[in-house]
C-alpha cells in the first residue's frame, strides 16, 4: 500500500473511531443507563418491561452534528492546549533560527511557519498547526546540542511536516488519544476508588459523594464499552506518526541535500534525552516531536544561543557508521520502537542509505 493510501486509510479509521466514540457516549448515557434504571423500576412494579436499546437518544442528523462538533473542538483546542505554555517574547524574531526556517520554507514552497524558541535546556523540537498556519517550537537546549547543519536538518524535517499537511492531523489525533483515555479512566472511577482511594483527586471524591449510583453503573456498563477506544486511538496515532516520520526524514534529506546531518542530529537526541514514560496520556503528545520526548513549553527568548559550526562531513559519516555497527544505545528512543516514533536505528539507517544514493548520483552525474 502506498504512503498516501495508507495515511488515508488510517485517517478514515480515526474519523470512524471518533464518530463511534461520540455515539457510544450518547447511547450509553442516553439509552443504556436510563433503560437499565427505568426498566428495573418498571419490572419490579409491573413484572414486565419493554425497552428498545437499539436506538439513539437523538436523531441521526443531530448525532452527525455532534460528531462534527467534536472533531472541530479537537482541531481548535488541540492547537491551543499544546501552545498554551509558550509565551511570546517582546522584541524582534529575526534571529538565526527564524531566518533558517524562512529559507527552508522558500525551498519547500510552503507558507513560512511561525517560530518560537523556548528558553529550556531540554533538547526538543515540534510543530503544531491548523489548516491555515503552523508554528515550529524549538528549545535553546536543541540549538546548543546541534551544529548548524544538524539544526538545519531538524528544521527541514519540521518544514516537511508542514509541506505534507500532517501537522493539523497529528495535533487533533494526539488530543483524541488523551480524551479517549480520560473518558475510560473516568468510567473506571469506582474501581480506582476501591483499589486506591487515597490516589483519587478532589473532583473524583466529589463525584463519588454526590453521584455514587451513577459512578457504579458507569463502571459496570459504560467502562466495558469505552475500553477499546484508547487502544485504537493509540494504534492510529502510532501508525500515522511512524509513516509521517519516515516521509519527513526523506523530505528533509531532499531539502537540505545532507541526510547524514539529520542522522547525527537524531543520534545526539537519542543519546541526550531520557527514556520517555509509558503513560498513554502523554504518549500521543510526544508524536508531535522529532523524537519521542515531551513537548517543552515556556517563555520564548528573542536571543537564542549561538549556533555551532558544522561538523566535518567525514567525521559525521564515521559516527553514523560506528553507531549502526554496534554502538546503538538501548531503550525506546535508541534501539526500540516507541508508541509514536519508529526506532532511531531504522531512521538513521534509511538516512545513511539516502546519503549513499546521493553520493552515487553525484559521482555518476545523474539525478538521485
Amino acid at each position: 500500500m502506498s504512503f498516501r493510501r495508507r495515511i488515508c486509510a488510517v485517517l478514515g479509521v480515526f474519523v470512524a473511531v471518533n464518530a463511534a466514540f461520540v455515539l457510544a457516549l450518547l447511547w450509553a448515557y442516553g439509552v443504556l443507563l436510563p433503560g437499565i434504571v427505568g426498566g428495573t423500576i418498571v419490572y419490579f412494579q409491573h413484572g414486565t418491561v419493554g425497552i428498545d436499546f437499539l436506538r439513539l437518544p437523538v436523531s441521526w442528523p443531530t448525532a452527525l452534528l455532534l460528531v462534527a462538533a467534536f472533531l472541530a473542538a479537537q482541531l481548535y483546542y488541540g492547537y491551543r492546549r499544546v501552545l498554551a505554555g509558550t509565551r511570546g517574547a517582546d522584541g524582534d524574531a529575526e534571529h538565526a533560527v527564524a531566518r533558517t526556517v524562512r529559507r527552508l520554507a522558500m525551498i519547500a514552497d510552503v507558507p513560512e511557519p511561525a517560530v518560537r524558541v523556548v528558553d529550556d535546556t531540554e533538547p526538543s523540537c515540534y510543530t503544531v498547526g491548523r489548516l491555515t498556519d503552523a508554528t515550529i517550537v524549538v528549545t535553546t537546549g536543541l540549538v546548543e546540542a546541534l551544529d548548524a547543519e544538524e539544526l538545519e536538518a531538524v528544521l527541514a524535517h519540521e518544514i516537511a511536516h508542514v509541506a505534507n499537511r500532517d501537522v493539523t492531523l497529528m495535533t487533533i489525533t494526539t488530543l483524541f488519544v488523551e480524551i479517549a483515555d480520560r473518558a475510560y479512566r473516568g468510567a473506571r472511577l469506582a474501581r480506582r476508588a476501591l483499589a486506591d482511594p487515597d490516589a483519587l483527586s478532589q473532583s473524583g471524591r466529589a463525584a463519588l459523594y454526590w453521584f455514587l449510583p451513577l459512578v457504579a453503573l458507569t463502571y459496570v456498563f459504560v467502562a466495558p464499552i469505552l475500553w477499546v477506544f484508547p487502544t485504537i486511538a493509540a494504534w492510529a496515532t502510532r501508525t500515522l506518526s511512524h509513516a509521517r516520520e519516515f516521509a519527513a526524514d526523506a523530505a528533509a534529506a531532499r531539502i537540505t541535500g545532507n541526510p547524514l546531518a539529520l542522522a547525527t542530529a537524531l543520534l545526539t537526541l537519542a543519546e541526550t534525552t531520557p527514556t520517555p514514560a509509558t503513560d498513554l496520556r502523554t504518549t500521543g503528545i510526544r508524536a508531535l516531536c522529532i523524537t519521542p520526548i515531551e513537548p517543552v513549553t515556556g517563555a520564548e527568548t528573542a536571543s537564542p544561543p549561538r549556533i555551532r559550526r558544522p561538523t566535518d562531513g567525514e567525521k559525521r559519516r564515521e559516527r553514523v557508521t560506528a553507531w549502526l555497527e554496534g554502538a546503538t544505545p538501548a531503550g525506546p528512543i535508541g534501539g526500540g520502537a516507541s508508541e509514536t516514533h519508529p526506532p532511531v536505528e531504522r531512521r538513521v539507517r534509511r538516512l545513511s542509505e539516502l546519503a549513499a544514493d546521493l553520493a552515487t548520483a553525484g559521482a555518476t552525474g545523474r539525478q538521485p
